[in-house]
């Protein structure tokens, strides 16, 4: 006789998972022990160790590799407590279940570089909600001739509404002084580990001086606040010779449903491919180069809307879950990680499309990407390998208060061509560089130009650079520039995360 649990894969509400493989035992809050720690809040932080230890290694995508090697002890609590005992923090239990995964070849680090405790509920406002509370401007450093061996700190992308957008502060913008410190270099920070702009940029308030591309200095005081941002970075119609080209550009995945009701961003998305019928674009260019994921959800419905026609009813991607998992059926016909499918919406038929990316380019957006190739030309053009996540995850609470979630990685997808190894990263078609300096649009932005290009001639540019136009009056060419490091992200990039609400079996 089967047994059933209400488990809820979202961040609303998230039921208690009840047993693992054989004689379960109903496991609802950590069990203490007699000799437990004294103070409360040592009490509560074991108890949160326990959870951690627990529910890390029933879902784990590499449950195989955690101790203990049998997975029904894990209900135990003296064998429970054997383990987290030794360390500090539920983090600190984590860090240690995580350095047992397989390594991962590329990188010579364990494969599990994603799971991660959310305190402060961060994920659940980003994704579900698409508010955020800091700065709301990500920074990189840059290379350029003006700055030798060193490199200085730049603007590459500013969420719309937020306390550094309302400042005026945007895209290109090179940042000079924060706090009236100068020290924001590349080489000075790198000696402290970033301490100090990691610190400026999680602060209350701090007073910005920044230059535009065109050399206007302008000096402001901006706090982090609370601000709903919008994914969406741009949305156009180019003409290309005969051809009416559509351009989208986001920065999140952001839910297009919470709790049962359509979000702006499903709005969103509706208004923008609807204009694209509209046109007529026969071809689709989708910037995901800051896109470092977000829900599944929104990933399914993006691939309905781009897939031709003839994609409908084929298989969009599947799930691979542990064997304690797949056991319990989560994976068959009609169940939360069932084979999903394509389900053609719109009236776009195209045959080809462009993806602009990056190293930022992660979880939700490389499974837009790899869902799509089996079934049309997809041309991939960037500067380097994507990030390299075909996994995910659910929240799961781990406290009464519900202040802290789980997220341990539980899937990996693969596309109906059985692929999904990409840890690597996906390859772009074409390498070629940004222009930090254009703005999301500009037909003359470095990626952007490469995929008008081939549009227009079915070919790419030789060499590595595409065009050699100035991108500031610096002097800067996008042969002479070298991103050398994002500082900055949000809570849930590199992020792929199941939102749907169903009941799962356990056997």
């Amino acid at each position: 006789m089967k047994k059933y649990v209400w488990l809820i894969l979202g961040i609303g509400f998230l039921g208690i998972l009840q047993s693992c493989k054989k004689n379960p035992t109903k496991i609802e809050d950590p069990v203490e022990v007699d000799k437990g720690p004294e103070s409360e809040f040592e009490k509560k932080e074991a108890m949160l160790k326990d959870s951690v230890f627990y529910y890390t290694k029933l879902l784990s995508l590499w449950q195989d590799y955690m101790p203990p090697r049998n997975v029904n002890d894990i209900t135990n609590s003296s064998i429970l407590r054997s383990y987290t005992s030794k360390y500090g923090t539920a983090e600190d239990v984590l860090d240690f279940l995580i350095a047992l995964t397989p390594n991962d070849p590329s990188t010579n680090k364990p494969i599990d570089r994603f799971s991660f405790l959310d305190r402060g509920g961060l994920v659940s406002g980003e994704i579900q909600n698409a508010v955020a509370t800091n700065y709301g401007m990500y920074v990189f450093y840059l290379q350029t001739p003006m700055s030798g061996n060193n490199a200085h700190l730049y603007v590459r992308m500013v969420d719309v509404n937020s306390p550094a957008y309302e400042a005026g502060i945007r895209r290109g913008d090179r940042i000079l002084l924060i706090d009236n410190k100068s020290n924001l270099d590349y080489n000075s920070q790198q000696s402290q580990g970033f301490k100090g702009i990691s610190e400026a940029l999680n602060s209350s308030s701090m007073k910005v001086r920044w230059v535009t591309p065109d050399s206007k200095i302008i000096e402001k005081t901006i706090t982090s606040s609370l601000y709903n941002f919008n994914p969406i970075l741009s949305d156009k119609v180019f003409d290309v010779n005969d051809k009416k080209v559509g351009y989208l550009a986001f920065s999140s995945f952001v839910n297009i449903e919470n709790k049962g009701v359509l979000t702006k961003m499903y709005t969103d998305f509706q208004t923008i491919f609807h204009s694209f019928e509209q046109e007529s674009i026969t071809e689709l260019i989708v910037d995901l180069r800051y896109n470092g994921g977000g829900a599944v959800n929104t990933a399914e419905y993006l691939a309905d809307k781009i897939a031709p026609s003839s994609a409908d009813g084929k298989k969009k991607f599947y799930y691979k879950l542990n064997e304690v998992l797949e056991e319990w059926e989560w994976t068959e016909p009609g169940e939360e990680f069932a084979p999903v499918y394509f389900d053609k919406s719109g009236s776009l038929n195209l045959s080809k499309v462009y993806f602009l990316v990056s190293r930022s380019t992660a979880s939700a957006s490389e499974l837009l990407i790899n869902s799509l190739v089996p079934y049309m030309n997809v041309q991939i053009i960037g500067p380097e390998k994507t990030y390299g996540k075909p996994v995910g995850f659910f929240g799961l609470y781990m406290d009464k208060e519900k202040s802290v979630e789980l997220y341990a990685t539980s899937f990996q997808m693969f596309n109906a061509n059985d692929f999904g190894d990409y840890f690597d990263g996906l390859t772009p078609n074409k390498i070629t560089y940004e222009d930090f300096f254009k703005e999301f649009g500009d037909p003359e932005e470095g990626l952007i130009s490469e995929a008008l290009y081939h549009i227009k001639n079915n070919k790419y540019h030789t060499g590595s650079t595409g065009n050699s136009a100035s991108s500031s009056k610096e002097g800067l060419l996008r042969d002479k520039t070298i991103n050398i490091k994002n500082i900055g992200e949000r809570a849930h990039d590199y992020g792929m995360f199941k939102f749907k609400g169903t009941h799962l079996k356990i056997k």
